[in-house]
């Protein structure tokens, strides 16, 4: 069994830096497992520009963001794996993981990072009958298949949720020849940061529905229409507000769910608000030594939110093992 002083679960960019400030603090041995086969998380799929390094003038996309961050792991030699897949953590940090080169081994840290992130709700998270057509998509799945496959989810695209990467992904399907029909918001405001609104929505002419839900999906084998209605207040669909809208696509950013399995088998205790894991000041979770941060926690919208946390988690666990493990040698 290989020990280290730090082992950070999640290689995304909460996972890069949790490691680069505890290599700042002197910590030596610290090894980043990431089950995906490259490092940097959600932004290598952001080729949008507006992400910053720093003090930084410079405008990067998302993977060299990403790249940025990498380059620094490379230049302060932390340890990292690709292409390995946690499959269990026990309370004594214990790190049980598989990957193609080494098979199924195991790692002991004395402190644990958990920077595993989130994953969207799909459409069994919400009250909308999809009747299993196919056409129907979580956004970022949508973005993954742009950006990294280069095929269009389909030509007209209906978007319910009008999320950030929502209407990040609505540009990015302007841009590559759909048609965005509608983007469809429950609540009676958009949920987006005001420049998004801006740069997407008043910049590319978008129709945004607010305080309207889908109330049927047509189609046979695949998507062909929606109709949506008008809601109250408590979620009632009102008489005589219905309208169909043609589409061979529907795009759904309706919230995350925070990637909690690891934290769930180790008996950390979960926060019943956010359902990831429960943390205190320092980000430690309710077994002492283990730590967590990023989109594990709280979804974060924006890069330099999860730089900062990743940080600080870092620094806490840094301190532990300053407290607690060298102080009883």
């Amino acid at each position: 069994m290989r020990l280290y002083d730090v082992i950070i679960i999640g290689g995304g960019l909460s996972g890069m830096t949790a490691a680069l400030a505890a290599r700042k603090r002197g910590v030596k041995n610290i090894l980043i497992l990431e089950r995906e086969d490259y490092l940097g998380g959600i932004l290598v799929q952001c080729i949008h520009s507006g992400f910053k390094d720093g003090d930084s003038t410079e405008e990067l996309t998302g993977p060299e963001f990403a790249q940025s961050y990498v380059d620094k792991l490379d230049a302060h030699k932390i340890d990292y794996k690709i292409n390995t897949m946690v499959l269990d953590l026990n309370e004594n940090k214990v790190v049980t993981a598989v990957n193609p080169e080494e098979g199924v081994v195991e790692y002991k840290g004395k402190t644990i990072i958990l920077a595993t992130g989130c994953r969207e709700k799909y459409n069994g998270n919400i009250n909308v009958p999809m009747n299993k057509y196919a056409g129907i998509y979580t956004v970022g799945s949508a973005h993954k298949f742009i950006n990294f496959q280069g095929y269009l989810p389909g030509k007209n695209v209906v978007i319910l949720g009008s999320s950030d990467i929502a209407l990040i992904v609505a540009r990015r399907l302007l841009i590559e020849g759909a048609n965005i029909k509608a983007i469809i918001e429950r609540q009676p405001y958009i949920h987006s940061h005001r420049s998004n609104i801006v740069e997407n929505i008043k910049d590319f002419n978008l129709e945004v529905k607010l305080g309207y839900n889908i109330a049927e999906v047509f189609g046979s084998e695949r998507i062909t229409g929606i109709k949506i209605a008008a809601i109250d207040e408590n979620g009632r669909f009102i008489d005589d507000t219905e309208e169909n809208i043609e589409c061979d696509c529907l795009l759904l950013s309706v919230g995350w769910m925070p990637e909690n399995d690891l934290s769930e088998r180790s008996g950390i205790k979960l926060s019943q608000s956010t359902g990831g894991p429960e943390v205190k000041d320092s980000f430690e979770t309710s077994i002492p030594g283990i730590f967590a941060c990023g989109n594990l926690i709280h979804t974060y919208s924006w890069a330099d939110d999860v730089v900062k946390e990743g940080y600080e988690a870092g620094n806490s666990a840094s301190n532990y093992i300053d407290a607690h493990i060298n102080r009883k040698v």
